[in-house]
C-alpha cells in the first residue's frame, strides 16, 4: 500500500509589490520511498500548483496557510 497524504493551502501571489491573487489549493502528497516525507517538497509543489494555476512564476506564491487532511 502506499502511503499518501492529502493537503490544503491557502495562499497568494505577489507581483509587482502587491499582492493580486489568494486562492486555495489540495494537494495528495505521496512521497518517493516510505518514509522519507520531505516538507521542502511538499511546499515546492503546492507553489508549483498555484503558480501554474495562474501563470506567475512559483516564486511569486505565499503560502499562508497548510493543512494536512485525515
Amino acid at each position: 500500500m502506499d502511503t499518501h497524504y492529502c493537503y490544503f493551502a491557502d495562499y497568494e501571489i505577489l507581483v509587482g509589490g502587491r499582492f493580486i491573487v489568494w486562492g486555495q489549493a489540495t494537494l495528495d502528497y505521496a512521497p518517493d520511498a516510505p518514509g522519507h516525507f520531505d516538507p521542502a517538497e511538499l511546499l515546492d509543489r503546492i507553489r508549483r500548483q498555484a503558480a501554474h494555476a495562474h501563470g506567475v512564476e512559483r516564486d511569486e506564491v505565499r503560502v499562508r496557510n497548510l493543512s494536512r487532511l485525515l
